[in-house]
This record gives C-alpha cells, structure tokens and sequence, in this order.
C-alpha cells in the first residue's frame, strides 16, 4: 500500500471536509471528477483522499499526475494489486484515512457540476445538527443513448427523510452524499461481499440522525457499460437488493424485521415478474416458494407487500403512458401541420 502526501497533524485539525474518491478503469472520467472537486468554492479546508484500485488502464498515471500537481491538496491510496470485492475494499481504506469532520462520496466516473455544492452541504449540516447526511439532486447520464438526462429519482425527495425511508430504498446518489464522519465504529463483516455498499453505509449513518434533502442538482450519476451497479440487469439489481437485506436484518437483529420483509416480499414479486416475462420457469419457482414461506411467516406484511407491488405497477404504468404520450405529441403535431 502506498500511500502519498501524509499530512501534518496540525493540518489535520483543521480539515473541515474530506473528500472520497473510488475509481478503477475510468481514465476517460477521472480527470473531470477530480476537476470537479478542485473547482469548490469554499470557506473551509478540505482533502481529497483517491482510492485507485490497480486500473489496468491509465487512471493511475493520471491520478499520480494529479496529486503531483496538488501535493498539499491530494492524498492518494494506491495498492500494488486490485482489492476486488465490488470495490467496498478500496472504499473502506479511503473513509479509514479521511480525517475531516464531514466526508464527501464521489466515484471516479460521477462528477460534481456547480462550485458551490460542498459548501451548501456543509453549511446545511452546520444548521441542522439532527441530520447525519446531507444529499441533493443529480442528473442520470446515459453514454450510449441521445436521450440521455433525467433526474436520478423518480419521486421527490423528502426534505428531511429517516432511517425508515431509506431502509425501503436507496434514493441517495452517492456523489450527492456529505455526512459525519464517525457516527459508528466498524462496518459488519459482510459488507465487502455485498455490491449495495454506499447503501449499507447510509443505513449505519442514519441510525444516528435524520436525513437532509437539498432540492437542487448538483452533480452528474454517469450510467455505462462498465459501471458496477448501472451496467447490471435489472434482475441482478434486484437480487443483490434482497441478499443486502437478509444481511442488514440479521446484523439489526431484526429489530427493522417488518420494514426488511415487507421490501423483500415486494422484491420477491418483482423478480417473479421479471422471469415470468422471460419465461425462465425454474427461478420462477424458487421465488414462488420463497413468498410462500415468507407470507406463512409473516401473513400481515406479506399482505402490505401485495397491495403495494400492485399499486407500484399500476403507478408505474400510467408514468410510462404519460412519458409516451409527451413523446409522441411533437410528433403527432408536425404530422398534422403537414397535412394541412
């Protein structure tokens, strides 16, 4: 492990944020993430601690470059083999040697797009000393598509959320995220086995404080074909999700045992619905079997469950007509403009 630019302790003190940056093969993406950092406007010292998990492209040159070029600014992590796991290794190794008071989240291919976005969060936090997180709005790229922007979610966002509402879903991007930094003491064990890492990590820091919410987009989430979450199948997403809560459950000792199993339910009928489609009878079995089981259990949840995978579906449909119709109606108008 080789790590560059130690800092004095004096120096130390004063850190107000630190910033965690995780990248492996993004040489065409890192250079604007970490401009993206370097253009803060802020009242306030900050670090950048880069995590480069041995690229086989020329993501660690450029990082070197970087830190050579803001020695007292940059902190790199640089292991002399990749530390695998989904990349919650390389991860944890950066939030271990933060030192701020609050920690920033940005990966490699994700970038920050205004100057004042650390400095909203961090006076957000100042003002609310009930929240453990701060989060904003970013914009959903997509590489291979025209089309390419949305917002990252598909409701909005409380302004101020709880470890309940993130317990049912990840809404937080993590390049959004800014929380406090020692809000518990270790990971579970299991948390490098598991892809839902950022996830995992906004659940532990919400056991200690609300949630904070600013309505404004901030960053950029770059959805492509070698990203670690966004390139898997909806399917793959979906039972990761469900293996992430079986852990978190057990680990709570299921003390969230009604929230966990009413989204695992509701998962369990998602995938269902996925391989039906598909036509994959064998895993549709194997889900089928686990809803029996889990609504024997747990009759009343497993009811809630139902009734909300149905009114998602139906929610979700009259979206989906909605966004044809807008896009079909420029279409239809110069038809008729034509014809007259």
């Amino acid at each position: 492990m080789l790590a560059l630019a130690n800092d004095s302790q004096q120096k130390k003190d004063r850190i107000k944020v630190s910033v965690s940056l995780v990248t492996f093969n993004h040489e065409k993406f890192i250079a604007q993430a970490i401009e993206s950092v370097l253009l803060q406007e802020v009242d306030f010292s900050y670090e950048i601690i880069i995590g480069e998990d041995f690229s086989s492209d020329r993501t660690r040159e450029i990082v070197i470059d970087y830190q050579k070029q803001y020695p007292d600014k940059i902190r790199l992590i640089l292991p002399e083999e990749n530390l695998g796991c989904y990349g919650q290794k390389i991860f944890v190794k950066t939030l271990e040697a933060s030192v701020g008071e609050y920690i920033a989240l940005l990966d490699g291919d994700d970038y920050w797009t205004n100057p004042n976005k650390l400095q909203q969060q961090v006076d957000f936090l100042d003002n609310h000393p009930e929240c453990a997180i701060c989060f904003h709005d970013v914009n959903k790229i997509f590489e291979d598509k025209a089309d390419n922007s949305r917002s990252y979610n598909d409701f909005e966002p409380q302004e101020f959320s709880d470890l309940k509402n993130i317990l049912k879903t990840n809404f937080i991007p993590t390049c959004s995220t800014l929380y406090r930094r020692g809000l518990f003491s270790e990971f579970p064990e299991w948390y490098c086995d598991t892809v839902c890492g950022d996830w995992v990590l906004h659940v532990l820091n919400a056991r200690c404080g609300k949630i904070g919410y600013i309505n404004q987009s901030l960053g950029v989430y770059r959805v492509h074909s070698n990203g670690l979450f966004s390139s898997m199948k909806k399917i793959q997403q979906l039972e990761e999700a469900i293996k992430c809560y079986e852990l978190m459950n057990e680990y709570f000792e299921f003390e969230y045992n009604y929230i966990i199993k009413s989204e695992e339910i509701y998962r369990y009928l998602t995938c269902l619905s996925i391989y039906r489609e598909e036509g994959n009878f064998k895993q549709q079995q194997q889900y089928i079997n686990k809803l029996i089981r889990t609504i024997i259990n747990h009759p009343l949840v497993g009811f809630t469950a139902i009734v909300k995978f149905i009114k998602r579906r139906i929610l979700n449909k009259h979206r989906l007509h909605k966004w044809w119709r807008k896009k079909q109606k420029p279409k239809l108008l110069t038809h008729e403009y034509s014809s007259n």
